[in-house]
């Protein structure tokens, strides 16, 4: 890496900054070109955090936020008063007081902004003045800070946050804190006088300090150091050589702010002041007592104040006062008469200072000792400025490699930039006697521009770890460019270093030629042996090898080639007194020669040609034999699961897995990603890298294995190239078992499955058999992971049969060390080195045995496996896990299967999802994670609750479940026999008990399933205690009830929820589920619901009800009909005794495991039982609600004038709190329950006419529900129920119903009461007659006064026009008259009527 000028930013439209800046000056420089800047006449700041850049020039000052990108520059500038114009510039950059940390962003910048008459004035980026105060009567010559930072080697201890105005004959300083709070108190006031809103002027007074130089008669520049000390013996001489021997000193040595300052007599001045400042004037102190006296006195007298000359002098006098000034004592100076300073530049940790003069000179100062280190000659007009970079932080493969190695701090270096105008150069320097490292050629009306500070408006409990500009050292060329100057740190070593540059340099070399795209093969390995062989130093080695591992397209000869050539400076003997960056480097190149040769082996041709020569070799009569031989089972045992696999492959081969996609996109990068998935230098073994994606690692086992499973010759080649590849063995068995689980289905299972055995014993033999093999009663580590692989595999077949292969494995191999260990120990000890030869032959001695002279018939070899004495904890775990791989294979290919179309089937179904199945899946969700599997499979087959209950099952059979075993029953849904099930897998190596029939795989042969309830029969025979009706219905009905609350406007998901849960068999089960769905989903919106509709006493409107409730005004009224069903469900669900004997079991399948989530059944029986009291109030609210919305009818506040305030608190409550209601006798709310009944009633009436389609049949099938609802309520509330009858009487004879009326007036106990309410009936019936007739007057004439009276008397409003018949009128009155006495008061009105029945004669 070399120097370099890198362009930051540009600005844009510079000619008309050019014009903002020079368009009134009254003479125009001539030697500057017209699309150039007069940067070199202008003053320029860039803020530290390169957002703001400000340029000036005599009155006019503009102001560019670029951010560094100036595409849409926003510019603002100020115009000032012809008497002042402005003498320096410089941008603060503020922090928010909210941040933690200071970043690179702050919140906003302020430009300070420097006049030739001393005022000191602040504006926003935006132009806006928020502060201006005059410090001085004097012009400004400059305007420097320092913000809040820490550098190694500084003289200051405490750098402070200060802002430094500089005069000819004094310096002010201005604290941070003070200054920038009130800088944000006037940007705040600011804003509010902007939005025009009242607010009160912030304090604008600025504290500062004043320090005089006295002994400097010209001030061109200045800088302040910081606090000094000074060491006891320098002190003493001090006193010493300034007082004599007498002289009286201080024990200890004062600090001081040491101030340099540069200009003439002398050229170069080291002013000091004492810490804290002089001690006031005893005259100052007097007036300021006067004052305080004065005030004191004119509070209390108050005509003293006003009538006092002394407090008009002392106000005057206030008003004028500026800060006292304290002068600076110059101890020693660089005198040089004839010379003048015109600028001093300070280094970032305050210990050096470039002095640029009038004669062309830069001279390096030490600001602590006080001498000229270093000058420089022919920079005219020069501008400096320092960089100060850090040694480079290297994280590559050895970040973790060797901790204690590593240095406690980052090394730093400076940097010199002196850009010299005159010459149109840009030199940089080493310091503090460094050569020259660079020269860049710039412009000659340039400018360098130089930040020394950082974020401000910080506090020493901000948390930083840096605080500096963002771009230290920028150039602006006058076309408007802005370019940072770049050194890397390298370039401050010594020569004896240069090594390191040198390699560096290379380095870069070949990054830049790795860029290029037309390179060849030959081409790049001759680059990268040529860069290789020149590097000198391991840690840019290391660099290199990290360089080529990370490059995508880099072919495996190239990095074979720089891991060889790394290799020859590497003696194998010197490798314990090697370097540790050389240990690093020599670990790796050993690691990549081995792990690049294996690659090249894998992918060479010869293992092709060998592959394919052997192909043709194969014979598939003996495969089924050979396949037993090499499982270790029976040929019928092998049969029966060829069946099963090749019946389930096909289901599946329709149901091909999306989750996992398993190809090679790139087949040009296969070596970067087969390098990427390896993890070197921490270990003498390569290993896999942490948090590898599946997909990546089933790409590499492909790329390790596809060729490899042809034959056994193909297996002992690729044998000798894994153990020479230092991977480690069991890196290899997780990729071996991820193809196969991973792989593409193979009808042709016995070939595969037999190489794939055969494959995995030659990579246990690359391991050390004791390691693999433990004793009978422990648990191998190596077989442990190898099950958790299998056990966490979503291809539950394939895992299946890789289970069966690792069985058989794991059984061969330690019958091999029982057979080589059960030697004496003399024998062992004279064949020590013949028995490890022995391990690294294994599989060729293992191949041996299964196929010499040593073959027994199948069942002399089960038995002498199944023997007791060999049956290791391995071997009882595999058998296990093969059986519960069964079960989940069966599982997995059910419910991945998507349902057919059944257009008979019209219940509510979900959508299909593909759940990915593994048996750790299931392992980790607890014991209900199969109901809940099936009962997210049944969910979107449509199938009706009803089909699911099996009274065959096992909570039907033992209602107590006392029994622990699996019952072995006939599985009808396939037609099976009760003695062809097999109880446990008959895979099993201790139980060889050959079965009459292949069950499983019978069941999927004549299956083609297509019904779920078929399925589910099958399901069941697997899982016997997870699949019960009830438990199955349960999670069914919670499937649906969570797609409900997903979605709540779709209310056909509540319907089947409900539907579902009326079916579960079991009581105690269908109300733990009713508390569950109340508590968790129905409550909430049903209680949305009651306050709304009881705030509004109706139905509220639709936007309105969504706004409350997310549902509509019409699909509110089907959701309270729901809950009207729930409360129904829940009412009959109530538990009469709690029963603490229900168990439910699980399979096997979860013994041992830890426990996980509770199943939702077990949830549901642990419920607290509800009480039925607050069932029955909550039956009573719903039935409420959902009548007045069905009917729309108007209630004021039903829920509090239908309810006594007793029940009120426990609305929508916990349905388990066990409470008893104290009801009192209240004939205003029964009187009110009963005139709400009555609406019901009415409004029932319609559903009579809209049933009633042909005029003669009647339907009242919806009234008499409604009446029922209506009765039910009444018997609730106590209420009489002859009332509701004779209303519904009433109404029926009104609407012209008289056989439903006559059908119900039966049952009416008060017929006094009930002729009372329908004489008024009957009589409007006979004035509507009257009213249509032709002959009213003649009839009228004929009938009783009385009879005209009355019938004048009644309300015609109610009259609603019927088609009833004269006789029903004749047969009415005559009704009445029977049911009323003949005491009653109105028993004449209808005798007199009966009397005018002869109106309707002739005409009925």
């Amino acid at each position: 890496m070399s120097c370099q000028i890198k362009t930051i930013g540009n600005l844009k439209d510079v000619n008309k900054v050019k014009e903002i800046l020079s368009g009134d000056a009254v003479v125009k420089p001539e030697f500057i070109a017209s699309h150039e800047l007069p940067v070199q006449d202008c003053f320029v700041s860039l803020s530290s955090a390169g957002d703001v850049l400000a340029l000036a020039q005599n009155t006019k000052m503009i102001i560019l936020i670029s951010k560094w990108d100036s595409q849409e520059p926003s510019e603002s500038k100020n115009k000032f008063h012809i008497v002042e114009w402005i003498t320096s510039i410089i941008c603060l950059p503020l922090i928010s007081l909210g941040k933690v940390s200071a970043g690179t962003n702050p919140d906003w910048t302020c430009i300070a902004v420097g006049f030739n008459n001393g005022i000191l004035r602040f504006y926003t980026e935006t132009g806006a003045l928020l502060l201006e105060q005059q410090l001085h009567n004097e012009p400004i010559l400059g305007i420097k800070c320092q913000s809040f930072s820490f550098h190694r080697h500084s003289i200051s201890k405490q750098p402070l946050e200060e802002l430094y105005i500089i005069y000819r004959s004094i310096i002010c300083i201005l604290q941070g804190f003070p200054l920038f709070s009130t800088l944000r108190a006037c940007r705040n006031h600011l804003a509010r006088v902007q939005a025009k809103c009242n607010d009160i002027s912030p304090a604008t007074t600025l504290s500062y300090k004043k320090w005089e130089f006295r002994n400097q008669d010209i001030t061109n520049d200045a800088e302040i150091i910081g606090t000094t000390s000074v060491s006891s013996f320098n002190h003493l001489m001090t006193a010493s050589l300034c007082g004599g021997y007498n002289a009286l000193y201080r024990s200890s040595a004062p600090q001081h702010n040491l101030v340099m300052a540069t200009g003439k007599r002398p050229f170069i001045g080291f002013h000091y002041a004492l810490e804290g400042g002089n001690a006031p004037v005893l005259s100052d102190v007097a007036a300021a007592m006067a004052s305080k006296l004065v005030n004191a006195i004119g509070t209390a007298v108050p005509w003293f104040r006003s009538n006092s000359k002394t407090s008009a002098s002392l106000e005057i006098s206030k008003n004028n006062s500026q800060e006292s000034t304290e002068t600076l004592s110059c101890r020693y100076s660089i005198s040089d008469l004839m010379r003048e300073g015109d600028s001093i530049v300070c280094s970032p940790n305050k210990m050096l200072s470039a002095v640029t003069d009038a004669m062309g000179r830069v001279i390096l100062v030490d600001n602590k000792r006080g001498v000229a280190i270093r000058m420089w000659k022919g920079y005219r007009d020069a501008q400096c400025g320092w960089i100060e970079v850090e040694e480079d932080k290297h994280s590559g493969i050895h970040k973790n490699s060797n901790k204690s190695v590593r240095t406690s701090h980052i090394r730093n270096t400076l940097f010199l930039v002196i850009y010299a105008p005159k010459k149109g150069i840009i030199d940089i320097w080493g310091i503090q006697q460094g050569p020259k490292i660079t020269t860049f050629t710039a412009s000659k009306n340039g400018r360098l521009l130089y930040i020394n500070y950082g974020l401000l408006g910080v506090n020493e409990t901000t948390n930083l770890s840096k605080n500096e500009a963002q771009h230290t050292c920028v150039f602006l060329d006058p076309l408007g460019g802005l370019k940072e100057i770049i050194v890397p740190f390298h370039f401050a070593l010594s020569s004896k270093n240069a090594k390191k540059a040198c390699d560096i340099y290379l380095l870069r070399k070949l990054k830049n030629f790795l860029r290029e795209e037309d390179f060849d093969k030959e081409k790049l390995i001759t680059e990268v042996c040529n860069v290789c062989l020149a590097m000198k130093t391991n840690e840019v080695r290391l660099q290199t090898l990290e360089l080529l591992m990370n490059t995508k397209d880099i072919l495996p000869d190239a990095l074979l080639t720089a891991a060889n050539c790394f290799a020859k400076t590497f003696d194998e003997s010197d490798l314990n007194i090697m370097e540790s960056a050389a240990k690093i480097v020599y670990k790796l190149t050993m690691q990549l020669q081995k792990i690049i040769t294996f690659y090249m082996f894998i992918i060479s041709s010869d293992f092709d040609n060998t592959v394919k020569s052997v192909e043709s070799s194969d014979h598939e009569n003996s495969n089924t034999e050979m396949l037993a031989l090499t499982l270790l089972i029976s040929e019928h045992e092998v049969d029966r699961i060829l069946t099963l696999y090749k019946t389930i492959y096909n289901i599946e081969h329709d149901n091909i897995k999306s989750g996992c996609k398993v190809k090679f996109n790139d087949n040009e990068r296969k070596f970067f990603n087969f390098l990427a998935c390896f993890d070197f230098g921490l270990s003498n073994l390569t290993v896999l890298q942490k948090d590898i994606k599946l997909e990546k690692k089933y790409q590499i086992s492909v790329l390790i294995f596809e060729k490899c499973m042809s034959s056994h010759e193909t297996i002992e080649t690729w044998k000798t190239a894994a153990a020479n590849s230092n991977i480690q063995p069991h890196v290899f068995m997780q990729l071996v078992l991820i193809y196969w689980m991973y792989k593409e289905g193979d009808r042709s299972l016995e070939s595969t499955l037999t190489q794939f055995t055969q494959l995995l014993h030659v990579i246990c033999s690359l391991n050390s058999i004791e390691e693999i093999c433990v004793d009978c009663n422990e648990n191998s580590l190596w077989w442990k992971d190898v099950r958790t692989i299998l056990t966490e595999s979503l291809n539950p077949l394939h895992a299946y049969t890789a289970a069966l292969a690792c069985r058989a494995v794991a059984v061969t191999l330690e019958k091999y060390k029982d057979k080589t260990y059960n030697n004496t120990e003399e024998t062992y000890d004279n064949n020590k080195n013949d028995a490890d030869d022995s391990n690294n032959d294994l599989p060729a001695k293992v191949e041996i045995n299964s196929e010499g002279t040593n073959l027994v018939p199948h069942e002399e070899v089960h038995n002498s496996i199944s023997e007791w004495e060999n049956v290791s904890k391995d071997t009882c775990q595999f058998t296990l896990l093969i059986g519960n791989l069964e079960d989940v294979m069966v599982l997995n290919a059910v419910v991945r299967q998507q349902p057919l179309r059944d257009q008979t089937i019209d219940f509510f179904k979900l959508p299909f999802e593909i759940q990915n199945i593994s048996l750790g899946i299931i392992l980790s969700n607890g014991k209900g994670s199969v109901s809940e599997i099936v009962a997210k499979w049944l969910s979107s087959t449509g199938v009706h609750p009803a089909q699911l209950v099996d009274t065959a099952d096992i909570e039907f059979e033992q209602l107590h479940f006392v029994e622990n075993v699996v019952p072995e029953k006939e599985v009808s849904a396939v037609n099976f026999q009760e003695d062809a099930i097999e109880d446990a897998p008959s895979s099993s190596i201790e139980n060889q008990i050959e079965p009459t029939k292949n069950i499983t795989a019978q069941a999927w042969v004549l299956g083609k399933i297509y019904f779920a309830s078929k399925k589910l029969t099958l399901l069941k025979h697997h899982f016997p205690y997870s699949l019960t009706s009830s438990v199955l219905l349960a999670n069914l009905c919670w499937e649906f009830a969570m797609a409900w609350n997903k979605n709540v406007s779709e209310l056909e998901g509540l319907d089947a929820a409900l539907t579902v849960l009326r079916h579960i068999p079991m009581k105690h089960m269908q109300h733990g589920v009713c508390c569950l769905l109340w508590t968790l989903h129905i409550k909430k919106r049903m209680e949305a619901a009651g306050k709304i509709m009881n705030k509004l006493g109706k139905l509220p409107k639709e936007r309105l009800s969504i706004q409350e409730t997310g549902l509509s005004d019409k699909q509110l009224v089907t959701f309270l009909q729901h809950c009207v069903t729930f409360f129904d469900i829940f009412s009959e669900a109530e538990l009469l005794e709690t029963s603490n004997n229900i168990l439910l079991k699980s399979e096997e399948l979860w013994e041992g495991q830890s426990s996980g989530p509770q199943p939702f059944a077990l949830s549901a029986l642990s419920q607290t039982p509800a009480w039925y009291e607050l069932i029955m109030l909550h039956l009573q609210i719903t039935n409420i609600l959902y009548m007045m919305a069905y009917f729309n009818l108007k209630i004021s506040k039903p829920l509090n004038n239908l309810f006594e305030g007793v029940a009120q608190p426990y609305f929508f409550q916990d349905i388990s709190d066990k409470i008893m209601f104290t009801w009192n006798h209240d004939d205003r709310k029964d009187n009110l329950r009963l005139e709400f009944l009555r609406h019901v009633i009415t409004a029932s009436m319609d559903f009579i006419h809209q049933e009633t389609v042909d005029g003669k049949t009647l339907s009242s099938t919806q009234a008499v529900l409604w009446m029922s609802r209506c009765q039910t309520l009444g018997s609730m509330w106590k209420l009489n129920s002859d009332e509701l009858r004779i209303h519904q009487v009433c109404q029926l004879y009104i609407n012209g119903f008289d056989r439903l009326a006559e059908e119900i007036a039966a049952a009416v106990n008060d017929t006094e009461r009930l002729a009372t309410d329908l004489l008024p009936i009957a009589g409007r019936r006979m004035m509507a007659y009257l009213s249509k007739s032709p002959d009213l007057l003649e009839e009228v004439s004929r009938i009783s006064t009385t009879l005209i009276k009355y019938l004048e008397s009644l309300d015609m409003s109610e009259l609603i026009l019927t088609n009833c018949s004269n006789n029903d009128t004749i047969e009415l009155i005559h009704k009445i008259s029977r049911y009323l006495p003949e005491t009653h008061c109105e028993f004449h009105v209808v005798q007199r009527m009966l009397d005018a029945t002869f109106i309707y004669q002739d005409k009925t």
